[in-house]
């Protein structure tokens, strides 16, 4: 996540916060523009259109989440750069060096997508080009913000983009602000996953609009975590901390999601057993990808759905603040997460 560079970003109070859709129709107008071209002018296009005019959040997506780092290094050194040269560049230096074959690179990307999965991209049209006029949407953002702020006084938040990706992320977060992959939440039941991976299926009947304002807070509350202590090991709890503090404080400030997940569901119907292969590998983290980020991880490995880790996480943070006489406090030491040890001990968390 990145939480360094997130913490020491200039970042604003929740009313100051830009919910920003314009790249959503750029998007829509260069897969129209595109329609019947050959294969290099449909990049062209998308790079022209959609990625170089985009928002500093689109900016921020194309590095983070569309280019193909792999094949955007090996591109810059076929035009000439040599390898040591690449890595002694600062990140700035290299994300200007890299700009025009990230573009390239994310354009590919992009219609890769759209080849793979041309039903469900063009039944979630409508309702993505919906989210600027989406007035629950934004008006949910900025209490959820604002209710965020009042549980934690020192919040300072960045702007929301809300952007159409390649159907991989729902949300993450950027140096510019909170990045939103609004095709994974602009399905509804009638819509067509026959073609989409069985994750994704499973996510996109979960994540809709009723959701999207959770999302938002969860990564907002990411922007205001500390990050590891300078010499601290990774451990799995820490790991499960760093993203089931979040979701609990999201719903703190939304109140609970509508809609179950599958981790949820299974989590509560399974949590003891869940504790236990838990309590034997919370200490590394070695099994992190088994734990969470694990959609692609057999269903047989996964610790029984899709980021099982997250709920773990949730329930010990909700132990914490439940037990905790000072609430603000509890807040506070759940972001900073200074001893991951002492909060699941404090927490009694037990199942």
């Amino acid at each position: 996540m990145l939480l360094l560079s997130l913490f020491l970003a200039v970042q604003a109070p929740a009313d100051s916060v830009q919910i920003v859709t314009r790249d959503i129709p750029n998007f829509w107008r260069a897969y129209d523009l595109a329609a019947g071209k050959d294969s290099a002018e449909r990049v062209r296009i998308f790079e022209t259109v959609y990625l170089h005019p985009g928002s500093p959040g689109l900016r921020d997506w194309i590095r983070e989440r569309l280019m193909n780092r792999d094949t955007v290094r090996a591109r810059l050194i076929a035009a000439g750069w040599r390898a040591g040269q690449l890595d002694s560049l600062s990140r700035d230096s290299l994300d200007r060096v890299n700009a025009p074959f990230a573009e390239h690179s994310a354009a590919e990307g992009l219609l890769h997508a759209l080849a793979q999965y041309p039903r469900y991209y063009a039944a979630v049209r409508a309702a993505s080009l919906s989210v600027d006029t989406n007035v629950a949407i934004k008006q949910g953002i900025r209490r959820g913000l604002t209710k965020l702020a009042a549980l934690y006084p020192d919040a300072r938040f960045r702007d929301v983009y809300f952007l159409i990706g390649n159907l991989y992320t729902g949300g993450t977060i950027g140096r510019s602000g909170m990045l939103v992959g609004t095709e994974q939440f602009a399905s509804g039941p009638d819509t067509p996953r026959d073609e989409i991976p069985a994750w994704a299926q499973t996510v996109t009947r979960v994540n809709d609009f009723r959701s999207i304002v959770g999302l938002v807070v969860h990564e907002a509350v990411h922007t205001q975590q500390k990050p590891k202590p300078r010499g601290q090991q990774g451990t799995l709890l820490r790991d499960v901390l760093s993203e089931g503090v979040p979701d609990f404080l999201a719903e703190l400030a939304v109140g609970p999601s509508p809609v179950n997940s599958p981790r949820e569901t299974y989590g509560r119907a399974h949590e003891h057993d869940v504790w236990v292969d838990f309590q034997d590998e919370m200490e590394t983290d070695s099994t992190t990808k088994t734990w969470m980020y694990n959609g692609m991880v057999p269903p047989d490995k996964n610790h029984g759905a899709i980021d099982i880790g997250y709920w773990v996480g949730y329930r010990i943070a909700g132990a914490y603040y439940a037990r905790a006489a000072d609430k603000r406090a509890a807040v506070r030491e759940l972001l900073e997460l200074r001893d991951a040890e002492a909060i699941l001990r404090a927490s009694h968390y037990a199942p």
